[in-house]
């Protein structure tokens, strides 16, 4: 595991993360003071699957994927977390292993929080444990609605839904369009949507040629956002 050194958090980043944004400023500088601050270099696991459960971790900057390998070795990332997001709530909660192996999607600062300060937090405070349940609640949702499209719906239609779903995460305004900040690789969208590399690069050349998408950039734009979202529909 590559890591900086520890170095404690300032409490002013909590206002970000909505677990903690309505808290008031000398609570959120005493939630501050039980946290520490690491970094992580693109690419590397923050945590394994199997892992001891003993801490939560926010993202504070940057981007990670929460990721799961299938007996035959293929990767499958779950889900893809941005500044504000946490996650290992579950084991802190159950005192479980982890069930997913979490990476850099590029450079990476969080910030941890030992199992134990977070129960103490849970007891002491109403308001963080309905901000909780709350974000554990839509994050089952999105889980439900993934589940279902991986189910139901064709390559083409997978991959619509990804785009627009990480337009409402990632997406910029730009001249032509929405322009997804985060730039991801037809190998890391393949193991988002369950298919190839190959598969998803066709067909982003497709939606291309179709106007529904500008690829000129490092970073996909969506030029039609209305004709997209009919394919889901």
């Amino acid at each position: 595991m590559q890591k900086s050194s520890e170095k404690t958090l300032d409490a002013a980043l909590l206002k970000k993360v909505p677990l903690f944004a309505e808290f008031p400023d000398a609570d959120r500088e005493a939630i501050a003071a039980l946290m520490m601050m690491r970094h992580y270099p693109k690419h590397a696991a923050l945590v394994y699957e199997g892992d001891p459960g003993d801490a939560l971790f926010i993202v504070v900057e940057g981007n990670v994927a929460v990721t799961r390998v299938s007996n035959d070795g293929k990767e499958t990332i779950l889900t893809i977390l941005r500044e504000g997001e946490f996650f290992g709530e579950m084991g802190v909660l159950d005192g479980s292993p982890r069930s997913a192996t979490i990476k850099a999607l590029r450079d990476v600062d969080v910030a941890i929080l030992a199992r134990k300060d977070f129960l103490e937090l849970l007891g002491k405070s109403p308001a963080l444990t309905l901000s909780l349940v709350l974000a554990l609640s839509a994050r089952l949702r999105e889980t439900n609605q993934a589940a279902q499209a991986a189910a139901y719906q064709d390559i083409r239609t997978r991959l619509a839904s990804l785009l627009i779903h990480l337009s409402k995460q990632f997406g910029e305004t730009a001249e032509n369009g929405i322009r997804l900040s985060l730039r991801l690789t037809n190998q890391e969208m393949a193991n988002m949507i369950g298919t190839t590399r190959e598969t998803v690069n066709r067909m982003l050349n497709r939606f291309w040629d179709e106007k529904l998408i500008d690829m000129r950039t490092a970073n996909i734009v969506i030029t039609d956002m209305a004709k997209l979202k009919a394919i889901v529909t």
